[in-house]
């Protein structure tokens, strides 16, 4: 039998980070199973889902312990095991100028209506001919079978003219 962990990673960025941790997830027997990794502010951060056979799960878990010694901050999660059902993803992109509390007020209208963000990237780049920071977003999002897709879009679409924002939602 196997078992899932999920471990959040920051370090200072240098080669050869997402080396050191695939060899010694690989060398318990471990398969890495996804993950996302980006540097932000000098630092290299990221999160990694892993399964191993489960009596390799205590040495698996020293290893990567073992890390912080070598300026790894790790935090290291169980996964559990979870049932497929059929939910209604939708993908959000949200494009505009850069200005505080976008997030907030993005995250707080899916929250009142029960919208799990289930990933979600963000940038904030250059505008062509603006001068300005151009803010990029995409999250996918489980909607719950008993929400009005339109009266999403409508909360949405308020805070978007508010916050000077486009915000799109499609099919997966």
């Amino acid at each position: 039998m196997n078992t899932n962990y999920v471990i959040s990673v920051i370090t200072r960025d240098k080669p050869g980070i997402i080396e050191k941790l695939s060899k010694l997830i690989n060398e318990h027997q471990g398969n890495w199973l996804a993950s996302n990794f980006c540097r932000l502010s000098g630092q290299f951060a990221g999160i990694v889902e892993f399964s191993c056979p489960s009596e390799e799960s205590n040495n698996v878990l020293n290893a990567l312990e073992s890390l912080s010694s070598h300026e790894f901050q790790l935090h290291i999660a169980k996964g559990e095991s979870q049932t497929e059902n059929n939910k209604n993803i939708i993908q959000l992109e949200i494009v505009g100028n850069d200005k505080q509390g976008i997030i907030k007020e993005i995250s707080r209208v899916l929250a009142s209506h029960h919208v799990n963000l289930l990933k979600l990237t963000s940038s904030c780049e250059s505008a062509p001919n603006w001068g300005s920071l151009l803010f990029k977003a995409q999250a996918d999002i489980e909607i719950p079978s008993d929400l009005d897709i339109d009266e999403l879009t409508d909360a949405l679409e308020q805070i978007a003219n508010d916050l000077i924002v486009e915000v799109n939602l499609s099919a997966r």
